[in-house]
């Protein structure tokens, strides 16, 4: 099991940046309405979802992506932490194998997940919840 790269938002900080590894792409942290923990996700071409904390549909998979970054591909997936969840882990799937990735938690809202490899599925697990998402390709 491979852990991810990003640390947790400290709870004192209202804006900070991650850097993406894999492909890439940033994940800016900040504040949404009523100071709720709010994620926003860059790619080199601009912003790919915006997600606030608190809300009335915070889903366990908000995004899933593959995609390529000069001759690497790669496999993203980002969502809402579920309460009462210990981890979120991904199984990133190929038709030769997968990936299996916890989650890094992120901002104490949301976690995030990449991984190196071309990758077509996920099955995304936190608690009793699990979840099946197809992996769409990002074409800038």
């Amino acid at each position: 099991m491979t852990s991810a790269f990003a640390t947790p938002l400290p709870p004192d900080d209202s804006h900070q940046n991650l850097s993406l590894p894999e492909s890439g792409w940033e994940l800016h942290i900040g504040r949404g309405p009523l100071l709720r923990p709010a994620l926003e996700v860059h790619t080199f071409h601009g912003l790919v979802d915006v997600a606030v904390a608190g809300g009335f549909d915070e889903p366990l998979v908000r995004g899933a992506l593959r995609g390529r970054h000069m001759t690497r591909r790669w496999a993203l997936a980002w969502g809402h932490l579920p309460s009462g969840a210990a981890d979120v882990i991904v199984d990133f799937r190929a038709r030769r194998g997968s990936m299996r990735v916890t989650a890094t938690r992120v901002a104490g809202a949301f976690w995030v997940a990449e991984a190196p490899g071309s990758f077509h599925s996920a099955i995304v697990a936190a608690g009793r919840s699990t979840m099946r998402v197809r992996l769409h390709r990002h074409r800038p």
